[in-house]
């Protein structure tokens, strides 16, 4: 772990409040959910995916529609906040981190404990009626119960397959998990997008930088005059607009800034 860029990460993030957070897949893969994107991934598997996401790959595989997603729910179950979510919080108690824009559907920010995320590509977690439009949020036990029942019973499936498996609303309606897929309008983007303007430092932090319109979220905030900081294993789309780089895990190098920052 390179020293000085930890600790020029430190002065940066105690010199430039608020802080704003904007994370991608790379945090969650520390926890044990693989990316699309990674070499093996589902994208790499069905190369359909790449421009249609995990509703047109079970689209076009059916026959292999349950396992694909007994496997993301078993990774799903199994996984928890890292030390890089837990990280995080610690920054917001510290009073530097106002908020999380993040783009995973896995509910392991609200986990770990962060006040304020903004979920862009929804939440896993939630259903939403398509007639009412009421959301819910089940529980994390209730949540694996009823999916699993429903994986368990059915060979062939799609997405809209799942869905129409779920319990119905209390209006009639049919629910569906309420995540954003490929050509979905973002959520939450007029919050983000304003937490993006008004930020002196935005955290970038396991993103790929290629999923739009989440990507314009740090270049909006370097264009109010925000400082951007990345920590990724790899450079990225967004690397070049960075004011530094940290090459590293976040669940590694954040833990090291959260310690500079205490001293």
């Amino acid at each position: 772990m390179n020293r000085e860029l930890i600790e020029k990460a430190a002065e940066l993030i105690s010199s430039k409040k608020p802080v704003v957070a904007f994370t991608g897949a790379g945090v969650s893969k520390e926890s044990g959910i693989s990316t699309y994107r990674d070499p093996g991934g589902l994208w790499d598997r069905y190369p359909e995916g790449s421009s249609g996401g995990i509703l047109a790959v079970l689209r076009n595989h059916p026959e292999e529609g349950s396992k694909i997603l007994k496997d993301f729910m078993a990774r799903l179950k199994n996984a928890r906040p890292n030390p890089g979510h837990m990280a995080l919080v610690e920054l917001e108690k510290m009073g530097y981190l106002r908020s999380v824009i993040t783009q995973n559907v896995d509910n392991l920010h609200i986990e770990a404990g962060n006040s304020k995320v903004l979920e862009l590509h929804g939440n896993i977690f939630r259903l939403r009626c398509i007639k009412c439009g009421k959301i819910i949020k089940l529980e994390r036990e209730k949540y694996f119960e009823i999916i699993e029942e429903i994986l368990n019973r059915m060979t062939r499936l799609t997405m809209e397959d799942l869905f129409s498996q779920l319990p119905p609303c209390e209006c009639g309606g049919k629910r569906r998990i309420d995540f954003v897929g490929f050509g979905e309008p973002v959520k939450d983007l007029p919050e983000a997008i304003a937490e993006a303007q008004t930020c002196g430092l935005m955290l970038i932090l396991g993103t790929s930088g290629v999923v739009y319109p989440a990507a314009s979220i740090p270049l909006t905030a370097k264009s109010k005059g925000a400082m951007l900081l990345e920590i990724n294993p790899n450079r990225t789309a967004l690397t070049e607009h960075t004011d530094l780089f940290v090459p590293e895990k976040t669940g590694e190098a954040l833990p090291q800034i959260v310690s500079a920052l205490k001293r």
